[in-house]
């Protein structure tokens, strides 16, 4: 487990921000902590009950479900589908768990943490198809409050935000790559659209790695821009990283311009990305590797047309060899290929007959 409580704030100063706004979120919806309880006992049992998502967040509106996850002493089969319940205009929704199920996903997660970087990102994205609560309940969780005000799971946040920081990361190199792909290809208003995928998933990762995980996208923005009016920061490598970024986000929509068709997109986010994976300590540098599925088949017998696993067009010289296949590179050195190869490697990724793989060689500062 991480050593270092990631958060600005102490766990006691976390839990008692969450609980100010649970209490001011209930009072607003007149509801009584206390009838609360009650009611979810009567409804689905005994057990630890946690309320979870946006009202402990402090992101929650007069329309907010009221999500809950329960804890029971006994074991539990099977996929879980939640309990919904409408009272007095209110929309209540509640997953049961066992105690020995969330023993293991927090020892799982502990060990994540202790990983390298690559395995902790493989072993992230194989969570929900092997473990039960999936990523999103843990996360909740650990986040989880209960009524009385108390974060039982607070402990296990180091943890997580490791290793959700470290998930976030990932899917921002590869959107780098294909960011510099798209516009070696030509692909000037394409190349915008991953740039922003880019900004999103950098924005996660910095906000995990601070501490504040949240497993909902339509929330980065507002609570990267509140993280930003807040402050909090107590890294200057990462408040560079941080400022960079709100630099980009601000401008990435100009590149939309035609007039700003020949300025380089890839290069500044590259950077950005670059600089981000040594600020969290993930690595001290990134490769990009290229791994053919062999998914390849041609449209018909002698035809130049090509479809990939995932039924998307490769053309029509996907049975050549892809540049960085077998042999990493720098993350900058996508960038460099022509407009040809740029294309092809793109479209081999979008069809699935080619994946990126990707590694963080070398050790990063400590943070």
């Amino acid at each position: 487990m991480p050593s270092r409580f990631p958060h600005a704030l102490s766990p006691d100063e976390l839990t008692a921000r969450r609980h100010a706004q649970v209490t001011a979120f209930l009072a607003g919806r007149d509801l009584d902590p206390a009838w609360l309880s009650g009611l979810m006992r009567e409804q689905v049992g005994e057990g630890l009950l946690l309320l979870t998502s946006s009202p402990v967040q402090g992101l929650a509106n007069p329309t907010s479900d009221l999500d809950f996850i329960r804890i029971q002493r006994e074991p539990i089969d099977g996929p879980r589908i939640s309990t919904k319940i409408f009272e007095n205009g209110h929309h209540l929704e509640v997953v049961s768990f066992s105690e020995a199920e969330l023993a293991s996903n927090l020892g799982e997660l502990d060990r994540l943490a202790g990983l390298p970087a690559e395995g902790t990102v493989a072993g992230f994205r194989v969570w929900d198809k092997e473990r039960e609560p999936r990523r999103k309940q843990t996360e909740r969780i650990v986040n989880g409050l209960t009524l009385d005000g108390t974060a039982p799971y607070l402990e296990a946040l180091p943890s997580l935000s490791r290793v959700w920081c470290r998930a976030a990361l990932h899917n921002a190199v590869e959107q780098v790559v294909h960011t510099a792909l798209a516009e070696r290809a030509g692909e000037t208003r394409g190349r915008v659209g991953y740039a922003y995928n880019v900004l999103l998933h950098l924005m996660d990762a910095l906000l995990s790695h601070q501490g504040e995980v949240y497993t909902t996208r339509k929330w980065y923005v507002l609570r990267w821009t509140r993280l930003m009016t807040e402050g909090g920061r107590t890294d200057e490598h990462l408040d560079t990283v941080a400022l960079g970024l709100e630099e980009l986000r601000k401008g990435v929509h100009t590149f939309l311009d035609p007039s700003a068709a020949g300025e380089p997109l890839a290069l500044p986010l590259t950077d950005l990305v670059l600089a981000a994976v040594r600020a969290t300590g993930t690595g001290a540098s990134v490769t990009v590797e290229v791994e053919q599925t062999g998914g390849v088949h041609r449209f018909l017998p002698g035809a130049s047309l090509a479809l990939g696993t995932g039924g998307g067009v490769v053309l029509p010289d996907a049975g050549s060899d892809l540049p960085f296949t077998g042999t990493p590179a720098g993350l900058d050195a996508p960038a460099g290929l022509d407009a040809r190869a740029a294309a092809n490697l793109l479209r081999s990724l979008r069809a699935g007959a080619a994946r990126l793989r990707i590694g963080y060689p070398g050790e990063a500062a400590g943070r």
